[in-house]
């Protein structure tokens, strides 16, 4: 026998998962392309079903209840699963969206070619790309698919690696002839620990920042040395802009795909994963 919960509707799902992300109903309508009013409606719908308020206004904020708390908890999982589900049923027709976090340093490999060829195999499909260096939460950001530098911790997410990149000092031109010990550093977190450890003669970076893409402008104008994948430096090298004092690489670096277990079968990602890999690989072998 059926129950006014039997008749949940997505919509008022991930419209309250919205609302929790984004703090309003209005900002969650916005998001989803809706008036307010009917995000309100929604909204309504959704409390009436459980049969109990899963939201309150204390000082223009909306606060979870408790019943709202426990709702939430299962939100990410059960959306993550709907999605998955819509996946499979459009396989012979893909369309949909793709939610995608790239890192900043590696934003080119998505920002040209792979794009141009997925729209070229899934002409259907809208691609979302997020430029973050943050680790970005699947499940709570609605993403699909995240690019992960680094080795990959013990989790439930599916990875597949993409490629190991190397890591190599470059220093700017203008410091052709300057001993690298006089010559300031232009960090990246991490960068420092490493160095003490391996080059102890180099100088405490002068500047520290969170974007390897922010290094390498440093370097081309002039700022001093600093580590860079070889995608990065390496065209640069290749002008004469960017120099490489060492025979072999700081460091290497995996590169993953990570998706949640409930997409590994969708055929859009598929597509998509190998075109990057395959634009990585083109990159190192360039």
């Amino acid at each position: 026998m059926l129950d006014a919960l039997d008749d949940l509707r997505v919509r008022e799902l991930i419209l309250l998962d919205r609302i929790v992300a984004l703090g309003t109903i209005t900002a969650a309508a916005q998001d989803l392309g809706v008036p307010k009013a009917t995000a309100s409606r929604w909204l309504a719908q959704l409390e009436e079903r459980v049969g109990s308020p899963l939201l309150l206004r204390s000082h223009r904020q909306l606060v979870l209840t408790e019943r709202g708390k426990a709702v939430c908890q299962l939100l990410p999982g059960l959306l993550s699963s709907l999605r998955a589900l819509r996946a499979v049923a459009l396989s012979d027709q893909p369309g949909g969206t793709l939610r995608v976090s790239v890192p900043v340093p590696f934003g080119r490999l998505i920002g040209g070619t792979v794009i141009a060829r997925f729209q070229q195999r899934l002409p259907g499909v809208r691609l979302e790309v997020l430029l973050q260096n943050e680790r970005a939460d699947l499940l709570r950001e609605r993403l699909d698919l995240a690019i992960r530098g680094g080795p990959m911790p013990d989790s439930s997410l599916i990875a597949r690696r993409l490629a190991v990149l190397d890591l190599w000092l470059y220093v700017s031109a203008r410091f052709r002839d300057t001993d690298l010990a006089h010559v300031p550093l232009i960090a990246a977190p991490g960068d420092e620990v490493r160095f003490q450890r391996d080059r102890p003669a180099l100088v405490p970076a002068a500047v520290l920042v969170d974007d390897r893409t922010a290094v390498r402008d440093a370097l081309l104008a002039g700022a001093g040395a600093g580590v860079l994948p070889a995608l990065l430096g390496e065209p640069h090298r290749a002008e004469g802009r960017l120099l490489r004092p060492d025979a072999v690489p700081v460091s290497s670096v995996p590169v993953h795909a990570v998706t949640l277990p409930e997409q590994q079968k969708d055929p859009r990602l598929r597509v998509l994963v190998e075109l990057i890999r395959e634009e990585m690989q083109a990159w190192q072998a360039s």
